[in-house]
């Protein structure tokens, strides 16, 4: 009997190590820019020149300094602590933090394209708007450089993450500092341990969902076919949503057949009430007027009347790509009989 023991075969893929963790330390940094980020709104919403303001001139409510400093806190904090996270992990070498980065920056690409693309129809507008000494010159140079600006972060910031972390030898790094073995199949392809990548996409979108409930804070209305919900009604329909959407987020990372229907039912709901409520209201502006919104923030879209536009297209794209992604998911769930 042979006993010579099996000669380990060199990666075809080249070691990535140093760019994993020179990636990683750009991501901690960006995390803590995110947590300067929250000292800073805390200075301009709770600070010495906002006290002093009159009472009269402090909004209240939904809009009150103090409720949106608790919504930049939340949001900027949940970055913060995305990006350190994942750059401590790219650091590591671990997979899921490859995995984590994949789904943050395709989600940043996706939401920066539609903000470039927002900021190049509005910023025309303000810029007309300002006072006529502005030279003309002055003002193209200012929207040249925020859309190239907004380019730069939002764009190709996040495609340089999402191609470096989607090459196979980042993944060949990841998966070899963790010790985990790449099967190769009869042709030619390998399939990785862990969960899929598009699951962990699915996944994430519906734990978002779950995060619904916080709307609470600042609007207790919500809309179901095209009738607005106020007060308990809308609480207890923003409760339901948020519970089943973090079950449904939890059993698709657990690659349970239930969470995936739910986050399909979920899909077919949301584009049926789209519809219906496009129906009845085809002028947005009526629809939030009667929904609550104050005149401030009516008076920006009726100067601004491309959002409506951008609002309805942005909408429907991302629908389209939820029912694109629901489909493609099926084949990682067990049939009914395996479930």
């Amino acid at each position: 009997m042979d006993s010579t023991p099996p000669v380990a075969v060199p990666s075809p893929y080249r070691n990535r190590r140093g760019w994993l963790v020179a990636f990683g330390v750009i991501e901690i940094l960006m995390g803590c820019a995110f947590l300067l980020m929250i000292l800073s709104s805390a200075f301009v919403f709770l600070g010495p020149a906002t006290a002093k303001m009159p009472s009269g001139a402090m909004p209240t409510g939904p809009m009150s300094p103090r409720v949106i400093m608790i919504l930049v806190g939340l949001q900027y904090g949940l970055l913060a602590a995305i990006f350190i996270t994942a750059g401590i992990g790219s650091i590591r070498c671990k997979n899921w933090a490859r995995i984590l980065m994949l789904v943050v920056s395709g989600l940043w690409l996706v939401c920066g394209l539609f903000g470039t693309l927002m900021m190049a129809f509005i910023f025309p507008t303000i810029m007309r708007q300002q006072p006529r000494h502005v030279a003309p010159g002055i003002q193209h140079a200012i929207m040249a450089g925020m859309i190239v600006f907004m380019t730069l972060l939002m764009v190709l910031l996040p495609a340089m993450f999402l191609f470096f972390y989607s090459r196979k030898s980042v993944r060949a790094t990841c998966l070899g500092q963790k010790g985990a073995q790449v099967k190769t199949s009869v042709g030619g392809g390998t399939s990785a341990p862990g969960l899929p990548v598009p699951l962990v996409i699915l996944g994430a979108w519906q734990a978002l969902g779950a995060f619904s409930l916080f709307a609470i804070m600042f609007m207790r209305v919500t809309l179901v076919f095209g009738v607005i919900l106020h007060g308990a009604a809308a609480i207890l329909v923003l409760l339901t949503y948020s519970v089943l959407s973090g079950y449904a987020a939890w059993a698709i990372f657990q690659q349970k057949l239930i969470g995936w229907k739910i986050a399909l039912f979920f899909a077919g709901f949301g584009a049926i009430n789209m519809l219906v409520s496009y129906v009845r209201y085809p002028e947005l502006l009526q629809l939030f007027r009667e929904a609550g919104y104050t005149d401030q923030t009516l008076r920006i879209y009726e100067q601004f009347p491309q959002l409506l536009s951008v609002f309805w297209v942005g909408m429907i794209v991302v629908m389209t790509a939820l029912i694109i992604l629901l489909l493609y998911t099926r084949k990682f769930f067990p049939t009914e009989e395996q479930a």
